[in-house]
């Protein structure tokens, strides 16, 4: 038998969702959260982990060409500014980034088509 009910468990999930989106770290939600329901820090986790979900759900594709578009514009910014700066290391991680968010994808797209199951070409054993 469950030591809470389920309406205390839906409003320790609500909870953590509210945590994790007023942009608390999951480990500070979790202390916060065991210590006011009293459950222990697996469960408060636990929680952390379905809000986290639910957030991640939440977004539908629309949102996140919007975000993807953002974070973009933002990585393009920062490289220039940091590459007027002098600060090339920083350039190149934002440069990175980028290529990470926007190509990289479409790389493992064409990888993922066209692997067989074989690391190496054997074409001359026909």
């Amino acid at each position: 038998m469950a030591i809470t009910t389920k309406q205390q468990r839906q409003q320790r999930r609500n909870e953590a969702l509210q945590l994790i989106a007023d942009g608390v770290p999951p480990t500070d939600a979790a202390t916060q959260l065991t210590v006011k329901w009293g459950c222990s820090r697996r469960t408060s986790l636990r929680d952390i982990e379905i809000a986290q979900s639910e957030l991640a759900n939440a977004l539908n594709s629309v949102e996140l060409q919007h975000m993807v578009g953002w974070l973009a514009t933002q990585y393009q910014r920062l490289a220039a500014k940091a590459e007027r700066d002098g600060q090339y290391a920083a350039a190149c991680g934002c440069l990175n980034s980028l290529r990470v968010m926007l190509v990289q994808p479409q790389l493992d797209r064409q990888f993922e088509a066209h692997f067989r199951g074989r690391f190496t070409h054997h074409g001359h054993r026909r």
